[in-house]
């Protein structure tokens, strides 16, 4: 991977990699200490910002089939949603003396997303060349991904989910997805 994949704040894949892997060293840091910093919350913020901008970019890859494209998205979405939980616990964590479990949960989950933006990053920049056994791999990361954090409540129940989820951007998405998949079709016809 040669790291050349823009995203929001125009961190390289590369950097977004280092960037989770000081995010780790940070959790650790809380661990040993028994204590959680607040100031984590930016951090999560940036990498959720991260995560956006390549979500967004699979909404409009045109260079991979459809299905491809929805499993990376949906890969990127549901990282999103994780670091969502956590960041809504690392908020409350005065209120619920969830001091220092959240960073040793947050442990958990954290290489997990690592290698679904890792992974996800690479299939942006093999797009046409992609393997074609990444999509596969992809959705067991993202079993992975939500069967983890499930177990630490890192995961929004599926009415949080729901509620977040926005209706406007779940159709202009679709209607992308649909734009490319007829397409796609056309030209197999041809």
């Amino acid at each position: 991977m040669s790291g050349h994949v823009k995203n929001v704040k125009n961190m390289t894949a590369k950097s977004v990699y280092e960037y989770i892997n000081s995010m780790r060293s940070d959790l650790n840091r809380m661990e040993a200490k028994g204590i959680v910093d607040s100031s984590f919350i930016n951090k999560i913020d940036t990498l959720d910002s991260e995560l956006t901008g390549m979500k967004q970019f699979w909404i409009n890859q045109k260079a991979v089939s459809v299905r491809s494209a929805f499993v990376f998205h949906t890969a990127m979405h549901n990282a999103k949603l994780v670091l969502g939980k956590m960041k809504e616990r690392f908020k409350n964590v005065d209120e619920t003396g969830d001091n220092p479990a959240v960073a040793c949960d947050s442990l958990l989950v954290m290489p997990i997303i690592s290698e679904v933006y890792q992974k996800t990053a690479q299939a942006a920049e093999e797009k046409q060349s992609l393997d074609p056994f990444l999509p596969n791999e992809m959705l067991k990361l993202i079993s992975a991904l939500r069967t983890t954090a499930k177990l630490v409540s890192l995961l929004p129940a599926l009415h949080e989910e729901l509620r977040e989820t926005d209706k406007n951007q779940l159709r202009k998405t679709a209607v992308e997805l649909d734009k490319k998949f007829v397409a796609s079709n056309l030209l197999n016809d041809v």
